[in-house]
């Protein structure tokens, strides 16, 4: 029996964004195993506030688990003070002496074995890991930098564009330096796991893509109006719906509207004339089962698009980016329809407003690749093997 430290930045449940999603898929796949025994610990956060009632009863009976708050808020002292020590900003709020006390207790109490990181801003704790000999799995979400590089490469002001690189190149360095620490990567795409493998050959990595459900009812091919769901507190949705807004639908559509919600967002917060703003759902399977198109107008970011993956599951129509489906091999009508400028983007959506029968066979197509390539069974086989062989 293996002795799993499963060490998350934010807690498994309510799964409110694409992170949420890959962490309890990850934890879903630990608990199938007969061969490991599994704790779970979590930062609890002002944004992700742990409440061990959000978790399945039937997981909470075949593990521990434990959170501990960590403060995370930006402030601008904060972010100079890292500025002029050249010091990542994002990864020092993820360190707290109180969380490395819990974590250390947990590892003594359980005898830990491995430690199984989800994201680089666990890996502030590395050193206690290493005091202990544990094996160290990363779970690399995404590369991180290169999320804050394509910001920065975004129209936008000067120092803006500035900030964002020198964050970049902080994130950067400290990636490169706490890969040759680690036992091993899972990345969450193979253009991840190569650039992995570029930069520490001597770690072992692999590509291991995020399980996602499949067994959904057929959606309602009738439904032509769109809808964009994510989280309003990540940078790269904040920047696709701007451009989507201000870019490409700037008089607002013709016939239809857009629905839009998700995490950090106020009902009735944007003010545009095709827009429904829903706020914050409760319900996150029932926003998609009530509207038509999804809409994933992403242009920065790193990874696999989680919500990409969910609506191709889900049997969705779907009109993205080339960034949006960065890593997962869909083709451009045949699963999804692929446009990065404003006009192509909206010829797309009034294709897709106007023909029911390319919704349905875009949709049927993107659902049975999903089952190919992304199912549950054959990725938790994968995760467990590479666990085992660490």
């Amino acid at each position: 029996m293996i002795k799993v430290l499963h060490f998350s930045n934010k807690p498994a449940f309510p799964m409110v964004d694409g992170g949420c999603v890959a962490i309890s898929s990850v934890l879903k796949s630990l608990l199938s195993s007969k061969n490991i025994d599994v704790f779970h610990f979590a930062l609890s956060t002002h944004k992700h506030p742990f409440d061990a009632s959000n978790y399945p009863e039937t997981w909470c009976s075949r593990m521990k688990m434990d959170a501990q708050f960590i403060n995370t808020k930006t402030d601008l002292f904060g972010a100079v003070f890292h500025l002029f020590k050249n010091k990542s900003y994002n990864i020092s709020r993820f360190y707290d002496k109180k969380v490395s006390a819990r974590i250390e207790e947990i590892i003594k109490e359980q005898n830990i074995e491995v430690v199984f990181c989800e994201s680089i801003y666990t890996l502030p704790y590395i050193d206690l890991f290493k005091k202990y000999k544990l094996k160290i799995i990363l779970r690399a979400h995404n590369v991180e930098h290169e999320i804050w590089k394509q910001l920065g490469e975004q129209p936008g002001f000067l120092l803006k564009k500035w900030y964002y690189n020198k964050l970049s190149n902080q994130l950067k360095r400290y990636e490169l330096k706490q890969l040759k620490r680690v036992d091993g990567i899972i990345a969450i795409s193979e253009e991840d796991a190569l650039f992995f493998q570029q930069f520490e050959p001597n770690v072992r990595v692999t590509a291991i893509p995020t399980a996602v459900k499949t067994n959904f009812s057929e959606p309602d091919y009738k439904l032509n109006d769109f809808y964009f769901l994510g989280a309003m507190d990540w940078k790269p949705n904040q920047e696709g719906v701007d451009w989507l807004l201000k870019e490409v639908l700037p008089e607002g559509i013709k016939g239809s509207t857009l629905s839009i919600a998700g995490k950090s967002l106020a009902k009735n917060e944007i003010d545009h004339p095709s827009v429904i703003c829903e706020g914050e759902v409760q319900n996150a399977l029932n926003f998609i089962q009530s509207h038509g198109i999804c809409l994933i107008p992403m242009h920065s970011g790193s990874g696999i698009k989680i919500k990409l993956l969910e609506n191709l599951a889900m049997g969705k129509p779907i009109i993205t980016t080339s960034e949006g489906v960065r890593g997962v091999d869909v083709e451009h009508n045949k699963e999804v329809m692929i446009a990065d400028d404003p006009e192509s983007f909206r010829e797309a959506m009034y294709t897709m407003h106007m023909e029911s029968s390319k919704r349905k066979v875009l949709g049927q197509a993107g659902k049975k690749f999903v089952i190919n390539n992304f199912g549950e069974e054959k990725i938790t086989r994968r995760l467990i093997a590479f666990i085992e062989e660490i």
